[in-house]
This record gives C-alpha cells, sequence and structure tokens, in this order.
C-alpha cells in the first residue's frame, strides 16, 4: 500500500491542509496542532478558566480553514479563514455566501512564546500551558465564534500521555495502572491483597508506569498521529440504506494525518488497521525506513455529522455517525459506544526529522491478534468521574 494523502492542522480542531511531503517529529508531523482556540471562562470566584474547544461540540469551528504559507517547506505564515456560512432556506436547500472574500487573519509558523503571557490548560484530563497571541487574535476569534475565545500558541509545552497510549505503556489497564489510584476491585477483599501484591510486583520488575512514559504529546487528542484507510472510507459511504441521502464522507471530517490506499485492489480489505501494530514508510534496502508505532483506536464523536458549509449539525438521514455505528463499529470497550474508524501512533525515536510524502510504499510490519482497547483515566469507559 501506499501514502494517498498526507494532512496537517496547524491550529487545533480548524481544518487543516493536505501537504506533499511531511517531516516527521516526536509530537506528530511537523507544525501540526501547534496552535490551539480556548474559551474565556470566567467562575463566580472571578478566577478565568481556558477551556479547549472541539468539533462536535462547537460546530461553528468547522468553519475556519487554516493554511501555510506560502507552502509546507517554507512555512513562514498560518492563515486562518473564516470561511462564512451557507445558510438554509426553509425547505433546507443549502445557499452559498456570495459576499466579498472571507474574513482571515496570519500569525507566525512558530511564535516566539517566551515573550507572550502564559496560560494554564487542560485537554483531555492531562494538564499544559499554552501561550497566549494577545488581543488582535482574540477580537478575530470572538467576534466569529460569538463569545470570548483566545489563539494560544503550544511554545514548549507538553503533555503526559495518559493510560496505554504511548508504546512504553501499552501493557497498561485500569487495574494495573497504580498511578492513577483508579483500579477496579476485581477481587473479593480476602483475595484483593495477594492479586495486589503480584500485580505490584510485575509492574515493578518490568517497569510498568515507574518513571512515566517517555513519550510526550502538546496540542493533539492523546496521540500525536492518526492513519486512516481509504479502504474503510470507501466501506463507509457504501453503507447507506435505501432511506438515507446518497452523501459520502469527506476524508478531512475523520481528521487524519496519513490516509493510506492499496497499490491494487486486492491489497487491503476494510477495517483491518484495527489489528495494525506497526507501519514502516519506504523500502527496507533502500535505508531510508520510517516507522510508526500504531497504539490505539480512534473513537468516533458527532463531528462527523457537521456541514462544514453551515457549520451545524446535517439532518439525521445525512449523519455518518450513526452510519458508522450500525456497521456494527463500536468495537473497543474502551469507548463504550462510540464507534471506531483509524488508529492513533506514535514517531519511532530513529524516524525522527526524516520526511515522508505522498505516493510512498507502506508496509504493515507488526498485527496485534486482538484490537487493542482504549484506556485513558477520565476519558475511557469506567473511568469517567460521575457529575
Amino acid at each position: 500500500m501506499k501514502i494517498r494523502q498526507l494532512y496537517v492542522y496547524p491550529v487545533k480542531s480548524l481544518r487543516g491542509c493536505s501537504v506533499p511531503t511531511a517531516t516527521l517529529t516526536s509530537y506528530g508531523l511537523k507544525y501540526d496542532r501547534k496552535y490551539m482556540v480556548v474559551r474565556i471562562k470566567p467562575d463566580e470566584n472571578g478566577k478565568t478558566t481556558y477551556e479547549s474547544q472541539y468539533v462536535g461540540n462547537v460546530d461553528a469551528l468547522c468553519l475556519f480553514s487554516a493554511s501555510i504559507l506560502p507552502d509546507y517547506e517554507n512555512a513562514k505564515v498560518v492563515r486562518v479563514t473564516y470561511n462564512t456560512p451557507a445558510a438554509l432556506t426553509e425547505k433546507e436547500t443549502v445557499v452559498k455566501h456570495r459576499g466579498g472574500e472571507d474574513p482571515y487573519i496570519e500569525f507566525p509558523i512558530s511564535a516566539d512564546h517566551m515573550k507572550l503571557e502564559k496560560v494554564d490548560l487542560v485537554i483531555h484530563k492531562s494538564k499544559c500551558v499554552g501561550y497566549d497571541m494577545g488581543a488582535e487574535y482574540q477580537e478575530f476569534f470572538t467576534k466569529h465564534l460569538g463569545y470570548p475565545a483566545k489563539l494560544v500558541y503550544v511554545g514548549d509545552s507538553t503533555r503526559k500521555v495518559q493510560g496505554n497510549l504511548a508504546p512504553d505503556q501499552t501493557n497498561l489497564t485500569r487495574e494495573n495502572d497504580f498511578d492513577t489510584g483508579n483500579q477496579r476491585a476485581i477481587a473479593p477483599p480476602s483475595e484483593w491483597l495477594v492479586f495486589g501484591l503480584f500485580t505490584w510486583i510485575l509492574w515493578y520488575i518490568l517497569g510498568w508506569n515507574a518513571e512515566g512514559s517517555k513519550y510526550t504529546i502538546q496540542f493533539s487528542d492523546v496521540a500525536p498521529v492518526l492513519v486512516a484507510s481509504t479502504v474503510s472510507l470507501e466501506e463507509l459511504n457504501r453503507g447507506k440504506k435505501e432511506s438515507e441521502k446518497t452523501l459520502d464522507l469527506d476524508i478531512t471530517k475523520l481528521r487524519p494525518n496519513i490516509v493510506l490506499e492499496p497499490s491494487d485492489d486486492t491489497e487491503m480489505t476494510p477495517f483491518e488497521e484495527d489489528y495494525w501494530a506497526e507501519l514502516e514508510v519506504g523500502r527496507k534496502g533502500a535505508g531510508d525506513v520510517r516507522k510508526i508505532m500504531l497504539t490505539g483506536n480512534c473513537g468516533r464523536c458527532k463531528s462527523l455529522n457537521v456541514d462544514y458549509e453551515t457549520g451545524k449539525q446535517l439532518p439525521v438521514d445525512g449523519q455518518m455517525l450513526k452510519r458508522l455505528s450500525d456497521m456494527h463499529r463500536r468495537v473497543d470497550a474502551g469507548y463504550a459506544y462510540s464507534p471506531i474508524f483509524g488508529r492513533y501512533g506514535f514517531i519511532s525515536k530513529d524516524s525522527l526529522r526524516k520526511d515522508i510524502k505522498i505516493g510512498e510504499e507502506v508496509t504493515v510490519t507488526k498485527k496485534n491478534k486482538e484490537r487493542t482497547v482504549f484506556y485513558w483515566p477520565g476519558l475511557s469507559s469506567g473511568t469517567r468521574s460521575k457529575k
């Protein structure tokens, strides 16, 4: 198989851009998710918190698109354009915006974060900081989102990879993750001591979670890279029922970084990526192999149902999340009722600072016998706090 598309999302949760080549870094593809829009939320005590924003929770984010100028190889500037939404008539017919040029704003591909004010952030139960880009950008996003919002830069900030997503922590489960204090009592009290002692000895000998993962992330959700397959997308689009609209899902709604396609019609089957554990880009004999370790599934949310023309949820007969669920894609108990599409991954240490490009050959070098089960304290099934 080979690389069909590469995508970079300079601003988290905004629409990204296709690039012909990309540089591999510890935090994914270079320039990916280095900025983020946060909601400004003052509480009753006068303290301000900053809430990360996601399509699905804030559908209007899909109306913003980010591009890299002049191009990826010579990146200088990120341009974010607010794509004025189309209007819906009473008969739900889309009428596209026909005004003047859509408003946009530009900022450097890499900001001098040492000169910026630091703000505390929490992304998926994992703490980090961001750097406030200032009033000009706050005004732009506040105006078009309709609520107070800041643009923040990642700078030198990193986040801990929780649970079993990091390549050196794939063994972790709720039962043996002693860092969280959230173990499930899977045995009666009289037997728990023996089980707990046995598990702790393994934990200590094997070095499980002893010093935390060597891997960290920045503004990405739970892993630096997301891989998707065109064959699985075609299967999803074929899954339409007679009562549904003849609507195909755009691959960009899945927000992948790397999209793979078969080199011939028989090479890949739909959703076989569920079992992939490791990919190699390039031919071994050529000496330029780059390795990507795949550690977890991607659970999907209602962001798949957003209409990019209007910035609103599609009617029920055009919603892709339900279609994916109807195809029996709830295959990861860690996500409970969320259907799965795509695999999260990390870049191997020996592949950093190397490039990958569209058209390159990709080989699956390791497979899991069973599907992985997503575990991230506070996010995965059975670990969420009750409100």
